[in-house]
């Protein structure tokens, strides 16, 4: 039986009403840790700008990327017409896949980088093609021919690529190989990106794009005043981070008028990751103190004071912002992930399926466990009848018949009570599998697998949340702690 999508160990299973703790944070409202964080002995606060600081409201950002990435396909790589014809599904993909450029797929990795879940285009692929394509081996995930979708922003570009191999496939471009399609997908993203024009357009209609979250002032200046410095480094270009930070920031409160005023320092045109491991210098921007264009890290350190675990960097791309800035410079980080809100609803909906879930899982377990001990006891039994017949009485062997007999009778109920915790279990999995993605089931978890995108989250990240204002809800010199690691055999 396929396991489906089961409560992800990183999110807390949430409870049934009738608790006695009275002061709890709504869960989405909560940061959570995965090392202590030691919230005081942080100098330095810094942020990504796109899918951190800013949230874009979705579909409408991803329609519009894949617009114009599809226009640019068109026109500037003879893909044919009938791709603008075709209408964009902001419910296929999700965060955590990987692009298989070679093959056409994406896939869906679990912690043992191992496939789950596949699509061939936007066809689906049973436990037999998945097999047959990438076997019961870990996938090592080269530079070359796979690509993983680490942010919202690269959503478009899974849709867009599945559908172009769809398009392959039906005969419409066949003079190109999937990896050549990959490729232009590739192109089409980031140049819809780095031409401006789709940034242009999201500046013009703002109140359509960008989603304003009336914390988020709050939360800035809570940190300011507990005296940390706060700092943007992001890889978009000045005129589109002032554009959205404005929108977000200008007149949400008098103490500061400006977005600038939230602010010690704003790097723009970042680079990440090279920001974290190279060494260019900063250019200054002209009129705009605060400012600079490019520069790295060190360089950074420099001007707040604060180095390694004094600065605290919260970005939303697992690799760009919060691997690199561990593994180089030994900041803290924070992970931004905006679906968690989402699903955390989804958790609190189905609170009374994933008790009952837990609960038929464990009776199934213990069922298994009688039943392999009763088979056990059955062969002992008829080995011994074969092995001692010749000196048993008749009234011995009888009693062994006997004993065989109810034993089998007892394994045959406890198979039978394994059954139907089975189905139980099964119905249950489909009623949480609608809950998520209907393709991809849950970004953290597949069945009982955590997935690749989880475990990175807990290689890398010291903590995680859903977005920036739930810096609002803490204290800037507490300390943030996160669970206690155990064994297994230390949680009897």
């Amino acid at each position: 039986m396929h396991k489906k999508t089961a409560p992800p160990s990183l999110l807390p299973i949430p409870r049934l009403l009738g608790g006695e703790e009275e002061d709890r944070l709504p869960h989405a409202r909560k940061i959570f840790a995965l090392r202590d964080v030691p919230f005081g002995e942080v100098k330095a606060l810094g942020f990504d700008m796109d899918y951190t600081l800013s949230h874009y409201r979705s579909p409408e950002i991803d329609q519009l990327a894949f617009s114009f990435a599809s226009a640019m396909l068109v026109a500037e790589r003879g893909y044919p017409k009938e791709l603008l014809e075709r209408r964009f599904d902001p419910n296929f993909a999700v965060r955590g896949l990987v692009l298989d450029g070679v093959r056409g797929n994406l896939i869906k990795l679990n912690r043992e980088r191992k496939v789950v879940r596949a699509t061939h285009g936007t066809r689906p692929l049973d436990r037999e093609q998945i097999e047959d394509a990438y076997g019961r081996r870990r996938i090592v995930t080269p530079p070359q021919g796979f690509r993983s979708i680490d942010t919202l922003f690269e959503i478009s570009e899974s849709f867009l690529f599945a559908l172009l191999v769809d398009i392959h496939d039906e005969g419409l471009v066949s003079d190109r190989v999937y990896m050549q399609i990959f490729t232009d997908v590739r192109w089409a993203i980031d140049s819809a990106h780095r031409t401006g024009e789709m940034k242009r357009q999201v500046l013009a209609d703002r109140n359509l794009y960008i989603l304003r979250d009336a914390d988020l002032p709050k939360a800035l200046d809570r940190w300011k005043r507990a005296g940390k410095k706060l700092f943007v480094v992001s890889n978009s270009e000045w005129t589109f981070t002032e554009g959205v930070l404005s929108f977000l920031l200008d007149g949400m409160d008098t103490a500061r008028p400006s977005w600038n005023d939230y602010f010690d320092l704003v790097v723009v045109s970042a680079r990440k990751p090279a920001f974290f491991m190279e060494e260019p210098l900063p250019e200054p921007l002209e009129g705009h103190p605060k400012a600079f264009q490019g520069g790295n890290a060190h360089w950074l350190e420099a001007q707040l004071g604060a180095q390694g675990e004094e600065v605290l960097y919260v970005g939303d791309h697992i690799y760009g912002d919060i691997l690199r800035s561990k593994k180089h410079l030994s900041w803290r980080t924070m992970l931004l992930i905006p679906e968690i809100g989402e699903a955390l609803q989804r958790l609190e909906e189905c609170a009374e399926d994933l008790f009952e879930l837990m609960k038929a899982e464990t009776l199934r377990r213990r069922g298994l466990r009688r039943v392999a001990f009763l088979r056990d006891q059955l062969k002992r039994n008829r080995e011994h009848r074969h092995l001692l017949a010749p000196r048993l009485s008749a009234e011995a062997l009888r009693a062994l018949d006997l004993e065989a007999k109810q034993i089998d009778e007892e394994a045959g109920h406890q198979s039978l009570r394994v059954h139907v915790q089975e189905e139980l279990i099964s119905g249950l999995n489909d009623r949480l599998e609608s809950a998520f993605n209907h393709q991809w089931g849950s970004i953290f978890r597949d069945g009982y697998d955590q997935t690749r995108f989880a475990d990175q989250i807990q290689q890398y990240a010291c903590a995680y949340t859903g977005r920036i204002s739930n810096l609002y809800m803490v204290d800037p010199e507490s300390t943030l702690f996160a669970p206690v690691p155990m064994l297994p055999h230390e949680r009897i």
